[in-house]
């Protein structure tokens, strides 16, 4: 993983592998004493190492924190937290911990699950709050895309559930994932619905476009009925950028009248009002970006 030491923070980022056991071990012997461990995008790695840091995480009483997704070995770190925390570092559709078996070339290895007591060890670093029923059919997903997924509170505003089990067979995750009707503060991954905020937070992509285009009390992001105009076409298609992938901007005219909008893009919000602008033929402004309303009335 990749290492960057601010204070008492450490962040780790990246694929787990054997040598970072040695690297945490030497940070943790190094002062200031380390009170917050964030974990910042990472799709996993070893599982042997995963433990091995969850445990050394558990025995030095840090607070943990998902900054981005956590998956796989990386979420048995973030159990290893005393306290465990998601952030406010990514858009919270972005935020998540994906937890599942021991795989072999993408397949369930389920002699490595049972030698490893995947199961015990959970049951033990969620503090006993975790679903025994629920656990055992994570730990059996049998594709390594698939995972058990617990998100912050409020994507139940466009996702009608903050927890999901997915098979890796969908095409969309989490939207077409079975929804689990549970949280992640009741099994025990998190032990509050607090926000922790990174202390680099403000150097971060997402956080920047947060900073430069803040959110406003104008009406909530699913709710289409706080548009400029009741256009059926426009509706239509702000209805397809809620559903578009991040980075992503809507932009509309001054009048109402003409809009645009682009997705995946580091620079969406600079594409989507140029290509508004050229449809209005007058100045446009920026309705909707990533997951967040920004829309000043005129």
């Amino acid at each position: 993983m990749e290492f960057k030491r601010l204070g008492n923070t450490l962040i780790l980022s990246g694929e787990v592998v054997a040598r970072d056991l040695d690297k945490a071990k030497t940070e943790f012997k190094t002062m200031p004493i380390i009170a917050h461990v964030v974990l910042r995008n990472s799709m996993g790695g070893n599982s042997w190492t995963g433990y091995r840091l969850g445990e050394l995480f558990r025995e030095n009483s840090v607070t943990t924190a998902v900054s981005g997704h956590c998956i796989s070995a990386c979420s048995r770190l973030f159990l290893g937290g005393k306290q465990r925390m998601f952030s406010d570092d990514y858009p919270a559709s972005l935020t998540f911990v994906g937890l599942h078996g021991h795989y072999d070339f993408g397949k369930l290895n389920t002699q490595a699950v049972e030698k490893d007591d995947l199961a015990r060890w959970t049951i033990k670093y969620t503090d006993g709050k975790v679903d025994p029923k629920l656990l055992q059919r994570w730990i059996r997903i049998e594709r390594r895309a698939g995972d058990a997924r617990f998100y912050p509170a409020s994507v139940a505003a466009f996702w009608k559930d903050v927890s999901f089990l997915c098979t890796g067979t969908e095409s969309s995750r989490p939207a077409q994932c079975e929804r689990l009707g549970t949280t992640g503060l009741a099994q025990g991954i998190v032990t509050t619905t607090q926000l922790y905020s990174s202390p680099d937070a403000a150097t971060l992509p997402f956080k920047k476009r947060e900073a430069n285009y803040p959110t406003t009390s104008h009406a909530a992001l699913t709710d289409a009925t706080q548009l400029p105009n009741a256009s059926i076409a426009l509706r239509k298609d702000y209805a397809q950028f809620v559903a578009s992938s991040f980075p992503r901007a809507f932009a509309v005219s001054a009048n109402g009248k003409q809009w645009a909008w682009n997705a995946n893009d580091g620079q969406s919000a600079e594409r989507a009002l140029q290509r508004c602008q050229v449809k209005a033929r007058a100045s446009c402004v920026l309705y909707a970006m990533d997951e967040r309303v920004v829309y000043r009335k005129p």
